[in-house]
């Protein structure tokens, strides 16, 4: 799961949530962070370790690992996780009451008023992820082409990423009956963990 996956999934807390998109922009032991950051923000920090971890593992992922070309699967993690992100902001209405783009908007709102929260690298990304509306680009073919364009920049090694709307394309109906049954197991995980 991508960004809006991780902030939806969170418990309705801001620290948390924020945490949540702080897995992808900091590094360290638990017990490191701990001495870093507030307790909420480290929550919701190993929830998205937690959530990448049972995602990683999970039969959906791995069919839809099968599905990308050769050259894509060493990135599998990252481009799956915006093809999911991409499914979860058409079907958002499927699964949550409050409004996708009310949604995008408290949570930019949220991370913005809390700049000791920008942890990690999230403090030099977080001008961009907003101005560009990072968030919002999912629900579109042509944002998420976008996206994908936008991630393959980050190195030399990284451009294949920049192709896989073909492989979205080739394979959309059968990613997206992969979204629907990740996404609802990840609810149910998500659960079972916040009440352990």
């Amino acid at each position: 799961m991508n960004y809006l996956a991780h902030l939806a999934l969170s418990p309705d807390h801001e620290a948390t949530r924020v945490g949540n998109l702080l897995g992808d922009f900091v590094k360290g032991t638990e017990e490191n962070l701990r001495l870093q950051a507030p307790a909420d923000l480290v929550d919701g920090i190993l929830l998205h370790r937690a959530i990448d971890k049972f995602t990683d593992q999970h039969p959906a992922f791995l069919a839809s690992k099968k599905l990308l070309a050769p050259e894509r699967k060493r990135y599998a993690g990252v481009v799956i996780d915006l093809i999911y992100d991409h499914f979860l902001s058409i079907h958002w209405d499927s699964y949550y009451d409050q409004p996708l783009d009310d949604f995008i908007q408290q949570m930019y709102h949220i991370i913005d008023t809390n700049k000791d929260w920008q942890l990690g690298t999230l403090d030099q990304a977080f001008p961009y992820m907003k101005s560009q509306n990072w968030l919002g680009c999912y629900g579109t073919i042509e944002g998420i082409h976008l996206t994908f364009n936008r991630v393959s920049q980050r190195s030399r090694f990284t451009k294949p990423i920049a192709d896989t709307h073909l492989d979205l394309s080739k394979h959309y109906k059968q990613f997206e009956t992969h979204f629907h049954q990740i996404y609802r197991d990840l609810m149910q995980f998500v659960d079972n963990y916040l009440k352990r």
